[in-house]
C-alpha cells in the first residue's frame, strides 16, 4: 500500500481469540457507539466505523494517530487492562483492509460464508456517515469492499445452502436428538437471530413450538411452515420448565433467564443461549440435569454444506484481491492527482502567455480562433502525458519528479 500519513487501522476482539464471558464485556449498544463517534469528532478523527456484533467489536480508522483510536477502544468498553492486552489484537495497513474484505465476504465469520455480517457492516458504515466520519478514502473503500462482497456472493458458493449459526444450532440439536417428535421447544426472542433460528427450526416435526417475545404483534407476522403456540412473558417460567430444549435470543444487555426461572427438576433440558452478551445466566449450567450452550459451542460444528463451502474460499480470496488491487491502485492516482492538476494549469498558463505575446498580431477574429485551437491543442498534449504519467505512476514514482522538474512544478 502506498505510504500515507493517515494509514488504515484497526483495534478490537473477536470470536477468533477471545471467549464470550470476555467477549460480552466488549458489546456496545448504537447509543453507545453514537457516544464514541462524539468524542471522536472532538479528538478530530475524521474516519471511524466501529462493528460490534455477537463475535466481535471492532474498530476501523484510517489516521495518523493510532493511539487516539486505541484510547477510545479501552476507555470505551467494559475492559480491564491485562484481559484488554490478553485478548485484543491491532493490525494496520495491508493486513487491516484485508481484514475488512475478509470479514464482509463471510470468511472471516464464526461460520464460514455466513454473510449476516455484510448487513451488520453496512449498519455501521451508516451510522458512521450519518456521525459524519466516512471520509473520501473509507467511503471509496467500502465500495470496494461491498462491491467484493456482492462478487463473493454471485459467482462462488461460498455462502450456498443454509451455514449459519442459527443452521449450526439446528445441527446441534439435531445431534443431541435422535428425533425431534417428542420434544418441546420453547424460543424465548425473535429478533434477527431468533427469526432465522425459527426458520429453521420450523422445518424439522417436534411435539410443540412454543414462541415468547415481549412484542407478540412481531410473533403473528411470522410466515412459518410449521404450528407454533404463543405464550404469555408472564408465563416464561412454567413455560421453561416444561420444555426440552431452550433457545434465548432476546438481545439484551443483562440476564433475561436466571437461576429463578429454573425448578430443581430431574427432566433433561437443553439450554441454548445465542445472545452476546449473554442472557442466559451461566451459573444455571450448575443445576442438575442442564446442559447449557453458548454461541462458542456452536462455532466448531460441521457439516456438508460447510466442507462445500470450503472449496469456494480459493476463489473468493482472487476476488477479494482483485477488488483490493484497485483500491491500491485509486489510492495511488489520488496521490497523482495534485501533480495532474498542476500539470494542467501550467501548460495553461503558457499557452494563455504566449496568446498574449501574439495578440498585437492577431485581429479579434483571429484571436478568438487561436484561443479555441491553442485550448484543444494544450488539452490534447496533456491528456497524453496523463495517461503516460499513470501507467509510469503504478511501477514507479520517479515520473513524477521527472514530470514536476521538466515543467517547473512545486508541490
Amino acid at each position: 500500500m502506498n505510504s500515507n500519513k493517515h494509514k488504515f487501522y484497526s483495534i478490537g476482539i473477536s470470536h477468533w481469540e477471545t471467549p464470550i464471558e470476555i467477549r460480552e464485556k466488549y458489546s456496545l449498544t448504537n447509543y453507545e457507539i453514537v457516544n464514541i463517534f462524539n468524542k471522536a469528532k472532538k479528538l478530530k478523527i475524521d474516519s471511524l466505523i466501529i462493528i460490534s456484533t455477537c463475535n466481535r467489536t471492532q474498530f476501523f480508522s484510517f489516521t495518523n494517530n493510532f493511539e487516539k483510536i486505541r484510547s477510545l477502544f479501552t476507555e470505551n468498553t467494559k475492559s480491564q487492562e491485562k484481559k484488554f492486552e490478553k485478548f485484543h489484537f491491532e493490525i494496520s495497513n495491508n493486513e487491516a483492509i484485508e481484514q475488512i474484505f475478509n470479514l464482509c465476504c463471510g470468511l472471516d465469520s464464526m461460520i464460514l460464508g455466513d454473510m449476516q455480517i455484510s448487513n451488520q457492516v453496512k449498519e455501521a458504515l451508516i451510522l458512521s456517515s450519518k456521525n459524519n466520519l466516512v471520509d473520501p478514502r473509507t467511503h471509496r473503500l467500502m465500495q470496494y469492499v461491498f462491491q467484493a462482497h456482492k462478487n463473493v456472493f454471485n459467482d462462488t458458493n461460498i455462502s450456498k445452502g443454509a451455514a449459519s449459526v442459527s443452521h449450526a444450532t439446528v445441527l446441534f440439536i439435531r445431534n443431541k436428538f435422535k428425533t425431534l417428535k417428542n420434544t418441546k421447544i420453547l424460543l424465548f426472542g425473535i429478533g434477527q437471530i431468533g427469526k432465522i433460528t425459527l426458520k429453521n427450526i420450523s422445518n424439522h416435526d417436534c411435539k410443540e413450538l412454543v414462541i415468547i417475545n415481549r412484542s407478540k404483534s412481531k410473533i403473528r407476522n411470522l410466515n412459518l411452515k410449521s404450528k407454533f403456540r404463543i405464550a404469555n412473558l408472564n408465563n416464561l417460567k412454567s413455560e421453561i420448565n416444561n420444555c426440552d430444549i431452550l433457545i434465548v435470543a432476546t438481545n439484551s444487555d443483562k440476564y433475561t433467564v436466571d437461576k429463578i426461572h429454573v425448578n430443581d427438576t430431574k427432566k433433561n433440558t437443553l439450554f441454548i443461549d445465542l445472545s452476546v452478551p449473554r442472557n442466559i445466566n451461566p451459573e444455571i449450567s450448575e443445576i442438575h440435569n442442564i446442559e447449557l450452550v453458548d454461541l462458542d459451542s456452536l462455532q466448531n460444528i460441521q457439516d456438508e454444506t460447510l466442507s462445500k463451502r470450503k472449496l469456494s474460499v480459493p476463489k473468493a480470496r482472487t476476488i477479494i484481491n482483485l477488488y483490493i488491487n484497485e483500491f491500491y491502485d485509486w489510492e495511488k492516482m489520488r496521490n497523482l492527482s495534485p501533480t495532474i492538476k498542476a500539470l494542467q494549469e501550467k501548460l495553461h498558463e503558457m499557452r494563455l502567455k504566449e496568446l498574449e505575446e501574439q495578440k498585437f498580431r492577431l485581429t479579434k477574429n483571429e484571436f478568438e480562433k487561436a484561443e479555441i485551437l491553442s485550448k484543444s491543442v494544450v488539452n490534447k498534449i496533456n491528456n497524453l502525458i496523463t495517461e503516460y504519467m499513470k501507467t509510469e505512476y503504478r511501477s514507479s514514482d520517479k515520473i513524477l519528479k521527472i514530470i514536476e522538474q521538466m515543467f517547473k512544478i512545486s508541490q
